[in-house]
């Protein structure tokens, strides 16, 4: 495996910490300003608008393997996840996914500026 492909999992390993504990501020920093997240529904949210999500919504996403591959400072990865969701007020729900992310390297960070979740059975 090269660096890049290691320093872009460890990006996702960042991520899905920060999501699981609620790190917002960290979660911020591993995604890009430009940042898309096309939810599992088709609706389509930016970087704030994410966060919020998260926010209102916390979840422990699960990751299975991943594969990634590096094309100079664009990388694409693709793999399973498992979303356990506990939005408060609603029924606690399991999103079982496949997903594609694009991550960026921009001076000398790599972030996230696209995530694509799609369920294994209609959400």
């Amino acid at each position: 495996m090269t660096a890049d492909a290691q320093a872009v999992l460890d990006l996702e390993r960042r991520r899905c910490a920060a999501i699981g504990t609620g790190d917002l501020a960290e979660l911020s920093e591993v995604l890009a300003d430009d940042y898309v997240h096309v939810m599992g529904n088709g609706t389509t949210k930016g970087k704030a608008d994410y966060i919020e999500t998260i926010r209102n919504g916390p979840r422990v996403p699960e990751r299975g393997e991943l594969k990634v591959r590096v094309y100079g400072d664009t990388a694409v990865m693709t793999g399973d996840i498992l979303n356990r969701i506990n939005t408060p007020g609603q029924a606690r729900r399991a999103i079982d996914a496949m997903v594609t992310q694009v991550a960026v390297r921009s001076g000398g960070h790599w972030r996230f500026v696209s995530f694509q979740i799609t369920p294994k059975r209609p959400v």
